[in-house]
């Protein structure tokens, strides 16, 4: 990626490296900081983008909704696609400071979504096998439960055999949530690097689970954070879900932004960015090397 030589010294300049970078516990603060930043410049484009995103969702559900067996298999892997479109157009947002919404389909026309679709592919397959896991290793426990509640066995007698298995059903439960965050990890990043750095479904998922294992701790806070506030975004009847949900995706493209990019402080090739002490800034990018998407 060519940098503006012309820049002045103050002026960030952000260079997208292969290898990520970690950012430690603040990172997750600071992703969520972006996401808003992304969100309030452009409040009611966002609202509209994410309303189409449903509307087309739904539609595209209903659709193969009628195809048997088919249609419920194929039906998330599309809109998987068109969920990779909500980060593209953060990212153009980001690069130009300005939103297209036909950017929503662009994992589609750009000849990507095979890419994307096999990343959830293995993302969805981790998760499926930690779910026969934690079968099989809570089988001996969940058998007995059913087999007294298909014999009529007494309430008593059928709450004290969970009791005497709760190690086997809280087994089956950190089971499943061990391989549900590995999942997570497999395709957070994913979207962003498939659309925009133009990585194959492979190399994608495992540059996505080295960038989790380098920032746990600042993963861990960001999903606590979001988790709180997209809890908080239902109480005044869920109205509030119209901006958290731009903001998971735009804090999401935020975490990418601050992992995968090098942050130089003006043309003294200073690389304390590295570190993660620096703040990137929306209307002061260096040039992208995607100009397939920002043009």
């Amino acid at each position: 990626m060519e940098q503006d030589n012309n820049s002045s010294q103050t002026e960030p300049q952000e260079v997208f490296t292969p290898i990520p970078q970690a950012r430690g516990a603040s990172g997750g603060v600071r992703w969520l900081g972006l996401g808003w930043d992304l969100i309030k410049e452009r409040f009611w484009m966002w609202i509209g983008v994410i309303i189409i995103y449903f509307i087309v969702s739904l539609i595209i559900s209903t659709i193969l909704g009628f195809i048997p067996l088919i249609g419920p298999i194929i039906s998330p892997f599309i809109t998987t696609v068109l969920a990779a479109g909500v980060v593209a157009i953060a990212h153009q947002q980001y690069e130009t400071q300005r939103i297209d919404v036909d950017t929503l389909f662009f994992g589609f026309y750009n000849k990507r979504y095979l890419s994307l679709m096999g990343a959830y592919g293995i993302s969805f397959l981790i998760l499926l096998a930690g779910i026969i896991i934690a079968i099989l290793v809570s089988s001996a426990a969940m058998m007995d439960i059913i087999y007294a509640i298909n014999s009529d066995y007494p309430d008593e007698i059928i709450a004290d055999m969970m009791v005497d298995n709760a190690s086997g059903f809280t087994l089956f439960f950190v089971i499943i949530a061990i391989f549900g965050a590995l999942s997570t990890a497999a395709y957070w990043f994913v979207p962003a690097l498939v659309l925009v750095n133009g990585y194959k479904a492979f190399p994608a998922v495992k540059a996505s689970l080295a960038a989790v294992k380098i920032n746990l701790s600042g993963g861990f806070f960001f999903f606590i954070l979001l988790f709180f506030i997209l809890a908080i975004s239902l109480i005044p009847f869920g109205l509030g879900l119209l901006i958290t949900i731009p903001l998971s995706y735009t804090a999401m493209y935020g975490s990418y932004r601050d992992i995968f990019y090098h942050h130089n402080i003006g043309s003294q090739g200073n690389n304390g960015g590295i570190g993660g002490n620096s703040t990137i800034s929306l209307n002061k990018t260096a040039e992208s090397n995607i100009g397939k998407l920002v043009s």
